[in-house]
């Protein structure tokens, strides 16, 4: 079963998570989008080491290309994700910064 895949879209017309793909190099972009449409259509890459729950209505997508990059994401329905945020990992922690943008991101959806 395949999941339907919404960007979350600023009041300003933004669109955060695709805006920070685009400005990567090409090789990178190619390789989350690639990642992205496997996660869209086989249940394996929403499954650990892929995405991991992060609090009780986001998780996370585990991408590494280059760098380690996280994508937080909340399912809006059965089959329906919205990503929220996206940033590169270099800690072992997501910082607190990087998850408040998330939930408060989330919250204009309930």
């Amino acid at each position: 079963m395949g999941f339907n895949i919404y960007y979350h879209k600023s009041s300003s017309g933004r669109i955060f998570v695709k805006d920070y793909i685009n400005s990567l190099d090409k090789k990178t972009q190619y390789e989350i989008f690639s990642f992205l449409q496997k996660f869209k259509s086989d249940y394996r890459f929403r499954q650990s080491p892929y995405c991991k729950k992060i609090i009780k209505d986001i998780f996370e997508i585990r991408i590494k290309v280059r760098d380690c990059y996280r994508i937080l994401f909340a399912f809006m329905y059965k089959d329906t994700v919205i990503l929220l945020h996206i940033f590169k990992k270099k800690t072992n922690k997501i910082s607190k910064k990087d998850l408040e943008l998330a939930i408060n991101r989330l919250k204009l959806y309930e």
